[in-house]
C-alpha cells in the first residue's frame, strides 16, 4: 500500500499501481526499495560517518558504496556515495556565487537534543543558521546538510 498525507492528514490509500491497459494512468509506482545518492570525494570516509550515525551497514566498493538498512524489515532503504574526484561541498545555506544542495536527507528522531548531540559526536556540525526550534540542521563531513526532526503525526 502507499499512503497519501497532505499537511500530515491522511487523505487517501492506494494499491501498487493502478493501470487499467486502456488508456489509465499509474497513480503508484510498484517501489521494492529506495535510496538516495550523496556525491562525495571521499566515499569511504562519509559512509563511515552515516554508518556510525545511523547504526546501518556498509558494503565498500571502488566508484561507490552502499550504506544499508539490512535489518530493517519490509520496505528497504539505502544511501549510496559516489566517489567523485572534483566535488565541490555545498554551502549551506544557499548562495548564488557558490555550489548549492541538490538535496538533503531529514532524520526523524525521537529526541531532537540527544541525536545532536550524538552526530556531533560522530563528526557532523551544527549549522550557523537554524530555521526551527523544533528541529535542527547539521552539516555531514563533505558539506552536506541533513536535518534532525521529531517524528512527523503520522508515524
Amino acid at each position: 500500500m502507499i499512503y497519501c498525507y497532505d499537511n500530515g492528514k491522511f487523505c487517501k490509500e492506494y494499491t501498487q499501481s493502478h493501470n487499467s491497459g486502456n488508456g489509465g494512468s499509474i497513480v503508484a509506482l510498484n517501489l521494492v526499495g529506495w535510496n538516495v545518492v550523496l556525491d562525495t570525494d571521499n566515499a569511504d570516509a562519509l559512509s563511515a560517518f552515516y554508518e556510525k550515525l545511523l547504526g546501518w551497514t556498509r558494503f565498500p566498493g571502488e566508484e561507490y558504496t552502499v550504506l544499508a538498512n539490512v535489518g530493517q524489515q519490509g520496505f528497504p532503504t539505502w544511501i549510496t556515495f559516489q566517489q567523485v574526484d572534483d566535488y565541490v561541498p555545498p554551502v549551506w545555506p544557499a548562495s548564488l556565487d557558490a555550489q548549492q544542495q541538490m538535496e538533503h536527507l531529514d532524520f526523524h528522531v525521537a529526541d531532537v537534543a540527544e541525536a545532536v548531540a550524538y552526530a556531533l559526536s560522530c563528526g557532523a556540525t551544527l549549522s550557523k543558521i537554524q530555521y526551527e526550534d523544533e528541529w535542527r540542521v547539521m552539516i555531514d563531513p563533505a558539506g552536506h546538510p541533513f536535518c534532525l526532526l521529531p517524528p512527523p503525526p503520522w508515524i
